[in-house]
Protein backbone atom coordinates (compact mmCIF):
# COMPACT_ATOMS: atom_id res chain seq x y z
CA UNK A 1 0.00 0.00 0.00
CA UNK A 2 1.46 3.33 -0.96
CA UNK A 3 1.14 5.87 1.49
CA UNK A 4 3.20 9.04 0.63
CA UNK A 5 0.02 11.31 0.03
CA UNK A 6 -1.11 10.21 3.84
CA UNK A 7 2.54 11.10 5.17
CA UNK A 8 3.06 14.05 2.96
CA UNK A 9 -0.36 15.05 4.50
CA UNK A 10 0.15 14.29 8.26
CA UNK A 11 3.90 15.46 7.90
CA UNK A 12 2.61 18.37 6.14
CA UNK A 13 0.41 19.62 9.50
CA UNK A 14 4.07 19.14 11.42
CA UNK A 15 6.16 21.34 9.11
CA UNK A 16 3.43 23.97 8.96
CA UNK A 17 3.51 23.91 13.11
CA UNK A 18 7.12 23.70 13.12
CA UNK A 19 8.23 26.12 10.50
CA UNK A 20 6.26 28.68 12.39
CA UNK A 21 7.94 28.16 15.76
CA UNK A 22 11.07 28.34 14.02
CA UNK A 23 10.65 30.99 10.91
CA UNK A 24 11.82 33.57 13.50
CA UNK A 25 15.29 32.26 13.04
CA UNK A 26 15.14 30.48 9.69
CA UNK A 27 12.94 30.54 6.48
CA UNK A 28 10.45 28.13 6.70
CA UNK A 29 11.03 26.43 3.57
CA UNK A 30 14.93 25.39 5.43
CA UNK A 31 12.20 23.12 8.05
CA UNK A 32 10.34 21.83 4.72
CA UNK A 33 13.80 21.16 3.62
CA UNK A 34 15.26 19.82 6.48
CA UNK A 35 11.72 17.68 7.26
CA UNK A 36 11.74 16.27 3.91
CA UNK A 37 15.41 14.78 5.21
CA UNK A 38 14.32 13.57 8.37
CA UNK A 39 11.54 11.32 6.83
CA UNK A 40 13.04 10.40 3.92
CA UNK A 41 16.21 7.48 2.68
CA UNK A 42 18.36 9.04 4.96
CA UNK A 43 16.40 9.73 8.30
CA UNK A 44 13.18 7.79 8.83
CA UNK A 45 12.32 6.04 5.33
CA UNK A 46 8.74 7.00 5.71
CA UNK A 47 9.30 8.48 2.31
CA UNK A 48 11.24 5.99 -0.20
CA UNK A 49 12.72 6.00 -3.33
CA UNK A 50 9.68 4.42 -4.84
CA UNK A 51 7.26 7.15 -2.84
CA UNK A 52 9.24 10.16 -4.58
CA UNK A 53 8.93 8.24 -8.07
CA UNK A 54 5.24 8.27 -7.52
CA UNK A 55 4.97 11.67 -6.49
CA UNK A 56 7.23 13.19 -9.26
CA UNK A 57 4.02 13.69 -11.57
CA UNK A 58 2.65 16.01 -8.30
CA UNK A 59 6.16 17.63 -8.01
CA UNK A 60 6.27 18.27 -11.75
CA UNK A 61 3.00 19.75 -12.04
CA UNK A 62 3.76 22.10 -9.16
CA UNK A 63 6.99 22.87 -10.04
CA UNK A 64 5.59 24.06 -13.54
CA UNK A 65 3.02 26.05 -11.66
CA UNK A 66 5.69 28.05 -10.15
CA UNK A 67 7.73 28.41 -13.30
CA UNK A 68 4.42 29.51 -15.20
CA UNK A 69 4.06 32.64 -12.47
CA UNK A 70 7.62 33.85 -13.44
CA UNK A 71 6.19 35.25 -16.70
CA UNK A 72 4.30 38.10 -14.24
CA UNK A 73 8.02 39.29 -13.74
CA UNK A 74 8.78 39.22 -17.59
CA UNK A 75 6.41 41.31 -18.81
CA UNK A 76 8.03 43.57 -21.16
CA UNK A 77 7.06 46.97 -20.36
CA UNK A 78 7.98 46.26 -16.62
CA UNK A 79 11.17 44.97 -17.93
CA UNK A 80 11.69 47.91 -19.96
CA UNK A 81 11.45 50.19 -17.11
CA UNK A 82 14.25 48.08 -15.13
CA UNK A 83 16.47 47.55 -18.03
CA UNK A 84 18.86 50.02 -16.95
CA UNK A 85 19.49 47.85 -12.97
CA UNK A 86 18.30 44.90 -14.66
CA UNK A 87 20.29 44.25 -17.25
CA UNK A 88 24.28 45.21 -15.97
CA UNK A 89 23.14 43.09 -12.67
CA UNK A 90 22.07 40.20 -14.16
CA UNK A 91 24.30 39.87 -17.31
CA UNK A 92 27.51 40.64 -14.50
CA UNK A 93 26.14 37.72 -12.66
CA UNK A 94 25.13 35.49 -15.26
CA UNK A 95 28.80 35.79 -17.15
CA UNK A 96 30.84 35.85 -14.31
CA UNK A 97 29.29 32.61 -12.65
CA UNK A 98 29.15 30.70 -16.29
CA UNK A 99 33.34 31.71 -16.68
CA UNK A 100 34.06 31.11 -13.05
CA UNK A 101 32.52 28.08 -12.60
CA UNK A 102 33.99 26.83 -15.98
CA UNK A 103 37.76 27.67 -15.50
CA UNK A 104 37.42 26.62 -11.60
CA UNK A 105 35.99 23.18 -12.41
CA UNK A 106 38.65 22.48 -14.90
CA UNK A 107 41.83 23.36 -12.63
CA UNK A 108 39.96 20.93 -10.52
CA UNK A 109 40.41 18.01 -12.81
CA UNK A 110 36.91 18.01 -15.20
CA UNK A 111 37.04 17.71 -18.80
CA UNK A 112 35.87 20.85 -20.86
CA UNK A 113 32.89 19.15 -21.90
CA UNK A 114 31.91 18.87 -18.17
CA UNK A 115 33.06 21.81 -17.32
CA UNK A 116 31.18 23.36 -19.70
CA UNK A 117 27.72 21.81 -18.85
CA UNK A 118 28.37 22.46 -15.02
CA UNK A 119 29.07 26.22 -16.21
CA UNK A 120 25.80 26.15 -17.77
CA UNK A 121 23.67 24.74 -14.99
CA UNK A 122 24.91 26.76 -12.64
CA UNK A 123 23.86 29.92 -13.63
CA UNK A 124 20.29 28.98 -12.83
CA UNK A 125 18.98 30.55 -9.75
CA UNK A 126 15.89 28.63 -7.52
CA UNK A 127 12.68 30.17 -8.65
CA UNK A 128 10.56 28.13 -5.82
CA UNK A 129 13.19 28.90 -3.30
CA UNK A 130 13.15 33.00 -4.00
CA UNK A 131 9.57 33.29 -5.02
CA UNK A 132 8.72 31.57 -1.40
CA UNK A 133 10.73 33.49 0.58
CA UNK A 134 9.40 36.54 -0.58
CA UNK A 135 6.48 35.13 0.15
CA UNK A 136 7.46 34.54 3.56
CA UNK A 137 8.95 38.02 4.12
CA UNK A 138 5.72 39.77 2.83
CA UNK A 139 8.18 41.67 1.20
CA UNK A 140 7.46 44.80 -1.91
CA UNK A 141 8.86 47.35 -3.24
CA UNK A 142 11.52 48.15 -6.36
CA UNK A 143 14.22 45.74 -4.72
CA UNK A 144 12.04 42.54 -4.56
CA UNK A 145 10.65 43.80 -7.96
CA UNK A 146 14.28 43.58 -9.50
CA UNK A 147 15.13 40.15 -7.17
CA UNK A 148 11.58 38.34 -8.81
CA UNK A 149 11.98 39.78 -12.37
CA UNK A 150 16.40 38.74 -11.82
CA UNK A 151 14.92 35.23 -11.39
CA UNK A 152 13.20 35.22 -14.34
CA UNK A 153 15.42 36.78 -16.64
CA UNK A 154 18.21 34.52 -15.06
CA UNK A 155 16.13 31.14 -15.78
CA UNK A 156 14.95 32.29 -19.37
CA UNK A 157 18.85 32.77 -20.05
CA UNK A 158 19.69 29.70 -18.59
CA UNK A 159 17.37 27.55 -20.65
CA UNK A 160 18.05 29.11 -23.49
CA UNK A 161 21.42 28.70 -23.36
CA UNK A 162 21.56 25.43 -22.09
CA UNK A 163 18.69 24.10 -24.50
CA UNK A 164 21.56 25.43 -27.46
CA UNK A 165 24.44 23.96 -26.29
CA UNK A 166 23.39 20.44 -24.90
CA UNK A 167 23.51 19.26 -28.50
CA UNK A 168 26.30 20.47 -29.45
CA UNK A 169 28.48 19.62 -26.61
CA UNK A 170 27.02 16.23 -26.85
CA UNK A 171 28.20 16.33 -30.93
CA UNK A 172 31.68 17.84 -29.71
CA UNK A 173 32.51 14.97 -26.96
CA UNK A 174 31.40 11.98 -29.02
CA UNK A 175 28.15 11.57 -26.83
CA UNK A 176 25.76 11.57 -29.50
CA UNK A 177 25.82 11.73 -33.54
CA UNK A 178 24.54 14.38 -35.89
CA UNK A 179 21.30 12.82 -35.91
CA UNK A 180 20.81 12.41 -32.09
CA UNK A 181 22.17 16.06 -31.51
CA UNK A 182 19.23 17.77 -34.12
CA UNK A 183 16.54 15.04 -31.94
CA UNK A 184 17.58 16.05 -28.18
CA UNK A 185 17.22 20.14 -30.09
CA UNK A 186 14.29 18.83 -31.37
CA UNK A 187 12.35 17.76 -28.59
CA UNK A 188 14.56 20.28 -25.58
CA UNK A 189 13.97 23.57 -27.53
CA UNK A 190 11.75 23.56 -30.65
CA UNK A 191 8.58 21.54 -29.09
CA UNK A 192 8.91 22.15 -25.74
CA UNK A 193 8.53 25.98 -27.29
CA UNK A 194 5.31 24.93 -29.28
CA UNK A 195 3.71 23.32 -26.82
CA UNK A 196 4.06 26.39 -24.13
CA UNK A 197 2.86 28.79 -26.53
CA UNK A 198 -0.11 25.66 -27.68
CA UNK A 199 -0.86 26.05 -23.89
CA UNK A 200 -0.80 29.51 -23.63
CA UNK A 201 -2.76 30.55 -26.74
CA UNK A 202 -5.61 28.23 -24.98
CA UNK A 203 -5.52 29.79 -21.88
CA UNK A 204 -5.56 32.97 -23.81
CA UNK A 205 -8.44 32.16 -25.88
CA UNK A 206 -10.68 30.49 -23.42
CA UNK A 207 -10.67 31.80 -20.12
CA UNK A 208 -11.68 35.16 -20.99
CA UNK A 209 -15.06 33.56 -20.94
CA UNK A 210 -15.24 31.91 -17.71
CA UNK A 211 -16.78 34.24 -14.56
CA UNK A 212 -16.23 32.22 -11.58
CA UNK A 213 -12.68 31.92 -9.61
CA UNK A 214 -13.40 27.95 -9.21
CA UNK A 215 -13.79 27.27 -12.55
CA UNK A 216 -10.64 28.91 -13.75
CA UNK A 217 -8.96 27.85 -11.00
CA UNK A 218 -9.75 23.91 -12.11
CA UNK A 219 -9.65 25.05 -15.82
CA UNK A 220 -6.48 26.43 -15.01
CA UNK A 221 -4.75 23.50 -13.29
CA UNK A 222 -5.62 21.00 -15.99
CA UNK A 223 -4.24 23.69 -18.73
CA UNK A 224 -1.39 23.23 -16.89
CA UNK A 225 -1.26 19.93 -16.22
CA UNK A 226 -1.85 19.05 -19.77
CA UNK A 227 1.26 21.24 -20.70
CA UNK A 228 3.62 19.72 -17.95
CA UNK A 229 2.14 16.12 -19.45
CA UNK A 230 2.90 17.22 -22.90
CA UNK A 231 6.44 18.18 -22.07
CA UNK A 232 7.04 14.89 -20.37
CA UNK A 233 5.00 12.89 -23.00
CA UNK A 234 7.86 14.23 -25.91
CA UNK A 235 10.35 14.16 -23.28
CA UNK A 236 11.07 18.27 -23.59
CA UNK A 237 11.13 20.48 -20.57
CA UNK A 238 8.96 21.43 -18.23
CA UNK A 239 10.55 24.38 -17.43
CA UNK A 240 10.68 25.76 -21.00
CA UNK A 241 6.84 24.54 -21.89
CA UNK A 242 5.40 26.11 -18.26
CA UNK A 243 7.59 29.43 -19.10
CA UNK A 244 7.24 29.94 -22.66
CA UNK A 245 3.15 29.85 -21.71
CA UNK A 246 3.88 32.48 -18.85
CA UNK A 247 5.42 34.48 -20.95
CA UNK A 248 2.74 34.45 -23.74
CA UNK A 249 -0.29 34.96 -21.52
CA UNK A 250 1.64 37.88 -19.63
CA UNK A 251 2.62 39.94 -22.77
CA UNK A 252 -0.34 38.96 -25.14
CA UNK A 253 -3.12 39.67 -22.56
CA UNK A 254 -1.83 41.36 -19.65
CA UNK A 255 -5.50 41.98 -18.15
CA UNK A 256 -6.33 38.53 -18.57
CA UNK A 257 -3.27 37.66 -17.26
CA UNK A 258 -3.52 39.57 -13.59
CA UNK A 259 -6.68 37.27 -13.05
CA UNK A 260 -4.04 34.20 -14.06
CA UNK A 261 -1.33 34.83 -11.57
CA UNK A 262 -3.57 36.01 -8.76
CA UNK A 263 -5.64 32.31 -9.49
CA UNK A 264 -2.34 30.42 -9.88
CA UNK A 265 -0.98 32.07 -6.50
CA UNK A 266 -3.76 30.66 -4.26
CA UNK A 267 -2.44 27.27 -4.56
CA UNK A 268 1.50 28.67 -3.45
CA UNK A 269 1.10 27.52 -0.08
CA UNK A 270 0.49 24.32 -0.62
CA UNK A 271 3.29 24.01 -3.46
CA UNK A 272 5.64 24.88 -1.49
CA UNK A 273 4.73 22.44 1.40
CA UNK A 274 5.00 19.84 -0.93
CA UNK A 275 7.46 20.71 -3.10
CA UNK A 276 10.20 21.61 -0.31
CA UNK A 277 9.28 18.36 1.91
CA UNK A 278 9.54 15.90 -0.78
CA UNK A 279 13.01 17.86 -2.18
CA UNK A 280 14.43 17.63 0.89
CA UNK A 281 13.02 13.85 1.05
CA UNK A 282 15.13 12.99 -2.11
CA UNK A 283 18.02 14.73 -0.95
CA UNK A 284 21.04 12.55 -0.67
CA UNK A 285 23.47 13.38 2.18
CA UNK A 286 26.28 11.20 0.87
CA UNK A 287 26.65 13.54 -2.26
CA UNK A 288 28.08 15.56 -0.07
CA UNK A 289 30.68 13.47 0.22
CA UNK A 290 31.20 12.25 -3.08
CA UNK A 291 31.66 15.93 -4.93
CA UNK A 292 34.96 15.86 -4.00
CA UNK A 293 37.54 18.86 -5.27
CA UNK A 294 34.96 19.53 -8.42
CA UNK A 295 32.13 20.18 -6.16
CA UNK A 296 34.27 22.46 -3.76
CA UNK A 297 35.22 24.54 -6.86
CA UNK A 298 31.70 24.74 -8.49
CA UNK A 299 29.84 25.79 -4.98
CA UNK A 300 32.76 28.06 -4.42
CA UNK A 301 32.68 30.03 -7.81
CA UNK A 302 29.03 30.04 -7.82
CA UNK A 303 28.71 31.43 -4.88
CA UNK A 304 31.64 34.28 -6.16
CA UNK A 305 30.19 34.47 -9.88
CA UNK A 306 26.44 35.29 -8.29
CA UNK A 307 28.21 37.88 -5.53
CA UNK A 308 30.66 39.62 -7.41
CA UNK A 309 28.88 39.55 -10.46
CA UNK A 310 25.81 41.30 -9.12
CA UNK A 311 27.90 44.02 -7.56
CA UNK A 312 30.12 44.57 -10.78
CA UNK A 313 26.71 45.18 -12.68
CA UNK A 314 25.62 47.77 -9.64
CA UNK A 315 28.59 49.59 -9.97
CA UNK A 316 27.37 50.48 -13.00
CA UNK A 317 24.16 51.83 -11.88
CA UNK A 318 26.07 53.41 -9.45
CA UNK A 319 24.54 51.01 -6.86
CA UNK A 320 27.24 47.89 -5.47
CA UNK A 321 24.76 47.49 -2.50
CA UNK A 322 21.91 46.74 -4.26
CA UNK A 323 24.02 44.10 -6.66
CA UNK A 324 25.59 42.94 -3.65
CA UNK A 325 22.01 42.22 -2.19
CA UNK A 326 21.08 40.92 -5.30
CA UNK A 327 24.08 38.34 -6.25
CA UNK A 328 23.62 37.21 -2.59
CA UNK A 329 19.66 36.18 -3.08
CA UNK A 330 20.10 34.27 -6.39
CA UNK A 331 22.20 31.55 -4.57
CA UNK A 332 19.36 28.98 -4.25
CA UNK A 333 19.88 26.04 -6.85
CA UNK A 334 17.14 23.89 -7.12
CA UNK A 335 14.27 23.47 -9.47
CA UNK A 336 15.81 23.74 -13.41
CA UNK A 337 18.98 22.78 -12.01
CA UNK A 338 17.82 19.17 -11.03
CA UNK A 339 15.61 18.70 -13.88
CA UNK A 340 18.76 19.75 -16.18
CA UNK A 341 21.32 16.87 -14.53
CA UNK A 342 18.39 14.58 -15.69
CA UNK A 343 18.65 15.83 -18.99
CA UNK A 344 22.29 15.67 -19.15
CA UNK A 345 22.55 12.15 -17.02
CA UNK A 346 19.91 10.46 -19.97
CA UNK A 347 21.31 12.26 -23.02
CA UNK A 348 25.12 11.93 -21.70
CA UNK A 349 25.93 8.77 -19.90
CA UNK A 350 29.94 9.19 -19.72
CA UNK A 351 29.28 13.07 -18.45
CA UNK A 352 26.02 12.49 -16.32
CA UNK A 353 27.56 10.54 -13.49
CA UNK A 354 30.51 13.70 -12.55
CA UNK A 355 27.59 16.17 -13.74
CA UNK A 356 24.76 15.12 -11.31
CA UNK A 357 27.37 14.41 -8.46
CA UNK A 358 28.26 17.53 -8.64
CA UNK A 359 25.44 19.55 -8.89
CA UNK A 360 22.82 17.57 -6.52
CA UNK A 361 25.90 17.53 -4.05
CA UNK A 362 25.89 21.62 -4.20
CA UNK A 363 21.94 22.01 -4.15
CA UNK A 364 22.16 20.65 -0.80
CA UNK A 365 24.64 23.48 0.44
CA UNK A 366 22.43 25.87 -1.86
CA UNK A 367 19.15 25.34 -0.85
CA UNK A 368 19.72 24.86 3.00
CA UNK A 369 21.60 28.00 2.90
CA UNK A 370 20.62 29.98 0.23
CA UNK A 371 17.13 30.99 1.90
CA UNK A 372 19.23 32.41 5.07
CA UNK A 373 21.10 34.41 2.42
CA UNK A 374 17.53 35.65 0.46
CA UNK A 375 16.11 36.62 3.64
CA UNK A 376 18.97 38.86 4.87
CA UNK A 377 19.22 40.55 1.73
CA UNK A 378 15.68 41.32 1.88
CA UNK A 379 15.73 42.75 5.52
CA UNK A 380 18.86 44.87 4.50
CA UNK A 381 16.41 46.19 1.98
CA UNK A 382 13.74 47.61 4.00
CA UNK A 383 11.21 45.80 2.03
CA UNK A 384 10.21 43.15 4.28
CA UNK A 385 6.90 43.62 5.54
CA UNK A 386 5.62 46.15 3.40
CA UNK A 387 3.09 43.62 1.44
CA UNK A 388 1.14 43.96 4.76
CA UNK A 389 0.93 47.77 4.59
CA UNK A 390 -0.23 47.37 1.29
CA UNK A 391 -2.94 45.26 1.80
CA UNK A 392 -4.30 47.04 5.23
CA UNK A 393 -4.28 50.82 2.81
CA UNK A 394 -6.60 48.25 0.46
CA UNK A 395 -8.83 46.94 2.94
CA UNK A 396 -9.96 50.93 4.31
CA UNK A 397 -12.94 52.01 3.27
CA UNK A 398 -13.39 55.65 2.66
CA UNK A 399 -15.89 57.58 4.14
CA UNK A 400 -18.73 57.14 1.27
CA UNK A 401 -20.75 60.71 2.36
CA UNK A 402 -17.45 62.41 1.68
CA UNK A 403 -17.05 64.68 -0.85
CA UNK A 404 -13.72 65.40 -3.67
CA UNK A 405 -13.64 67.57 -6.51
CA UNK A 406 -11.47 67.20 -9.39
CA UNK A 407 -9.90 70.71 -10.35
CA UNK A 408 -6.73 69.50 -12.58
CA UNK A 409 -7.37 66.79 -14.59
CA UNK A 410 -4.69 65.33 -16.85
CA UNK A 411 -5.40 62.95 -20.29
CA UNK A 412 -2.90 61.57 -22.19
CA UNK A 413 -3.32 63.22 -25.79
CA UNK A 414 -1.99 59.66 -28.28
CA UNK A 415 -2.09 59.76 -31.59
CA UNK A 416 -4.57 62.47 -33.28
CA UNK A 417 -6.54 60.03 -35.34
CA UNK A 418 -7.25 58.18 -31.87
CA UNK A 419 -7.92 61.47 -30.02
CA UNK A 420 -9.64 63.20 -32.48
CA UNK A 421 -13.10 61.19 -32.10
CA UNK A 422 -12.97 61.08 -28.55
CA UNK A 423 -12.07 64.78 -27.57
CA UNK A 424 -15.77 66.05 -27.16
CA UNK A 425 -16.68 63.46 -24.80
CA UNK A 426 -13.56 64.27 -23.37
CA UNK A 427 -13.82 67.68 -23.26
CA UNK A 428 -17.53 67.16 -21.79
CA UNK A 429 -16.06 65.56 -18.94
CA UNK A 430 -13.67 68.02 -17.60
CA UNK A 431 -15.67 70.91 -18.12
CA UNK A 432 -18.19 69.67 -16.46
CA UNK A 433 -16.61 69.44 -12.94
CA UNK A 434 -15.07 73.09 -14.05
CA UNK A 435 -11.33 71.59 -13.96
CA UNK A 436 -8.61 72.52 -16.03
CA UNK A 437 -7.14 70.08 -18.37
CA UNK A 438 -3.33 68.97 -18.43
CA UNK A 439 -3.14 67.38 -22.11
CA UNK A 440 0.01 65.35 -22.20
CA UNK A 441 1.61 63.90 -25.20
CA UNK A 442 4.58 61.42 -25.24
CA UNK A 443 6.74 61.03 -28.06
CA UNK A 444 9.31 58.28 -28.87
CA UNK A 445 12.95 59.30 -29.30
CA UNK A 446 13.48 60.62 -32.82
CA UNK A 447 9.72 60.83 -33.37
CA UNK A 448 9.73 64.48 -33.64
CA UNK A 449 12.37 67.08 -33.99
CA UNK A 450 13.57 68.82 -30.80
CA UNK A 451 11.75 72.21 -29.65
CA UNK A 452 8.73 70.87 -32.13
CA UNK A 453 5.35 70.56 -30.85
CA UNK A 454 3.11 67.64 -31.48
CA UNK A 455 0.00 68.66 -33.83
CA UNK A 456 -2.15 66.88 -31.61
CA UNK A 457 -1.75 69.67 -28.63
CA UNK A 458 -1.87 72.62 -30.73
CA UNK A 459 -5.12 70.68 -31.95
CA UNK A 460 -6.86 70.14 -28.17
CA UNK A 461 -6.03 73.37 -26.75
CA UNK A 462 -7.53 75.37 -29.84
CA UNK A 463 -10.99 73.15 -29.07
CA UNK A 464 -10.17 73.49 -25.20
CA UNK A 465 -10.10 77.56 -25.09
CA UNK A 466 -13.20 78.02 -27.26
CA UNK A 467 -14.76 75.89 -24.49
CA UNK A 468 -13.44 78.56 -21.95
CA UNK A 469 -11.36 75.26 -20.31
CA UNK A 470 -8.05 76.29 -19.06
CA UNK A 471 -5.34 74.08 -20.74
CA UNK A 472 -1.80 73.53 -19.71
CA UNK A 473 0.41 71.67 -22.38
CA UNK A 474 2.58 68.72 -21.65
CA UNK A 475 5.02 67.11 -23.95
CA UNK A 476 7.73 64.62 -23.45
CA UNK A 477 10.52 62.09 -24.83
CA UNK A 478 10.46 58.90 -23.90
CA UNK A 479 10.66 55.34 -24.58
CA UNK A 480 8.67 54.65 -20.89
CA UNK A 481 5.48 56.21 -21.66
CA UNK A 482 3.53 54.64 -18.20
CA UNK A 483 6.80 56.31 -16.05
CA UNK A 484 6.36 59.64 -17.65
CA UNK A 485 2.53 59.87 -17.11
CA UNK A 486 3.44 58.99 -13.63
CA UNK A 487 5.79 61.85 -13.47
CA UNK A 488 3.87 64.12 -15.10
CA UNK A 489 0.92 63.50 -12.84
CA UNK A 490 2.99 64.28 -10.00
CA UNK A 491 4.83 66.96 -11.78
CA UNK A 492 1.43 69.10 -12.22
CA UNK A 493 -0.67 67.49 -9.02
CA UNK A 494 -3.57 66.44 -10.91
CA UNK A 495 -6.44 64.61 -9.08
CA UNK A 496 -7.79 63.01 -11.71
CA UNK A 497 -6.36 60.86 -14.84
CA UNK A 498 -8.51 60.02 -17.64
CA UNK A 499 -7.40 57.97 -19.98
CA UNK A 500 -7.47 55.07 -22.92
CA UNK A 501 -6.32 51.51 -22.64
CA UNK A 502 -5.92 49.96 -26.40
CA UNK A 503 -6.72 46.45 -27.41
CA UNK A 504 -3.49 44.68 -28.23
CA UNK A 505 -5.27 41.76 -30.87
CA UNK A 506 -1.72 40.30 -31.85
CA UNK A 507 1.73 40.15 -30.48
CA UNK A 508 3.58 41.78 -33.38
CA UNK A 509 2.04 45.47 -32.37
CA UNK A 510 3.96 47.37 -30.13
CA UNK A 511 4.01 45.58 -26.21
CA UNK A 512 2.89 48.76 -24.70
CA UNK A 513 -0.25 48.73 -26.11
CA UNK A 514 -3.07 47.71 -23.62
CA UNK A 515 -0.60 47.59 -20.50
CA UNK A 516 0.28 51.40 -19.71
CA UNK A 517 -2.91 52.25 -18.12
CA UNK A 518 -2.42 49.24 -15.75
CA UNK A 519 1.00 50.78 -15.11
CA UNK A 520 -0.63 54.12 -14.16
CA UNK A 521 -3.25 52.99 -12.05
CA UNK A 522 -0.79 51.15 -9.97
CA UNK A 523 1.41 53.67 -9.19
CA UNK A 524 -0.17 57.08 -9.14
CA UNK A 525 -2.33 58.03 -5.72
CA UNK A 526 -4.89 60.09 -7.59
CA UNK A 527 -8.22 57.91 -9.42
CA UNK A 528 -7.98 57.00 -12.91
CA UNK A 529 -10.76 56.48 -15.10
CA UNK A 530 -9.97 54.46 -18.15
CA UNK A 531 -11.85 53.82 -21.22
CA UNK A 532 -11.68 51.53 -24.22
CA UNK A 533 -10.20 52.05 -27.46
CA UNK A 534 -9.56 49.50 -30.51
CA UNK A 535 -6.57 51.06 -32.74
CA UNK A 536 -7.23 49.07 -35.22
CA UNK A 537 -10.67 51.39 -35.63
CA UNK A 538 -10.70 54.70 -33.77
CA UNK A 539 -12.93 55.87 -35.35
CA UNK A 540 -15.76 53.46 -33.45
CA UNK A 541 -16.94 55.48 -30.69
CA UNK A 542 -20.23 55.76 -28.99
CA UNK A 543 -22.31 58.26 -31.17
CA UNK A 544 -23.21 60.12 -27.64
CA UNK A 545 -19.79 61.20 -28.10
CA UNK A 546 -19.97 62.44 -31.29
CA UNK A 547 -22.41 65.12 -31.01
CA UNK A 548 -22.11 68.76 -32.43
CA UNK A 549 -22.49 72.18 -28.92
CA UNK A 550 -22.40 75.28 -29.61
CA UNK A 551 -19.56 77.25 -30.59
CA UNK A 552 -17.26 74.81 -32.33
CA UNK A 553 -16.22 75.13 -35.50
CA UNK A 554 -12.95 72.72 -35.68
CA UNK A 555 -15.01 70.39 -38.04
CA UNK A 556 -15.55 72.85 -40.54
CA UNK A 557 -12.06 74.13 -40.52
CA UNK A 558 -11.28 70.07 -40.70
CA UNK A 559 -13.86 69.18 -43.21
CA UNK A 560 -14.83 66.35 -40.95
CA UNK A 561 -18.48 64.52 -41.07
CA UNK A 562 -21.50 67.57 -40.21
CA UNK A 563 -22.34 65.32 -37.00
CA UNK A 564 -19.03 65.54 -35.99
CA UNK A 565 -17.77 67.86 -32.98
CA UNK A 566 -13.93 68.78 -33.34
Amino acid sequence: MDLSLLIIAGLGLVAIVVGNLFKRFVPEIVVFLALGVAIGPEGLNLINDTNLASLELLTQVALGAVIFLIGDRLRIDDLREQRFRLVPMNLGQLVLTGVAVFFAVQLAGASSSTALLLALIATETGVLTVSATVREERSTGPTTNLLLSSVGVTNVATAVLFGFSLPFILATSGEATPQQTALVFGELIVLSTIIGFAGGWVLKTFSRSIESSGELLLFLIVILTAIVGAALAVEGSVVISTLIAGLYVANSAPWLADRLFATVRTLEAPIYLIFFVVAGAGIHLEELAQVGIIGVAYAGARAAGKIAGATLGGLVGRNAGEGFRLGMSLLPHAGMAIALVALVVEQAPELGPTVSGVVLGSIVVFELGGPIFVRRAIRASGEAGRADDTRAGVEVIPEVLSHRSFNRVLVPMGSIDVVLPRLPFLLDLVGTMRASLIAVHISRPGAVEEGTEPEVLGLVEEVARERNIEVTKVHKVSESVAQSLVAAVRDHEAQLVVMGEPARTSLLEPSRWGMISQRVVRDVDVPVLVYPVDPSNPEKVPSVYLRRTGGDRTGERRGDQPDANV
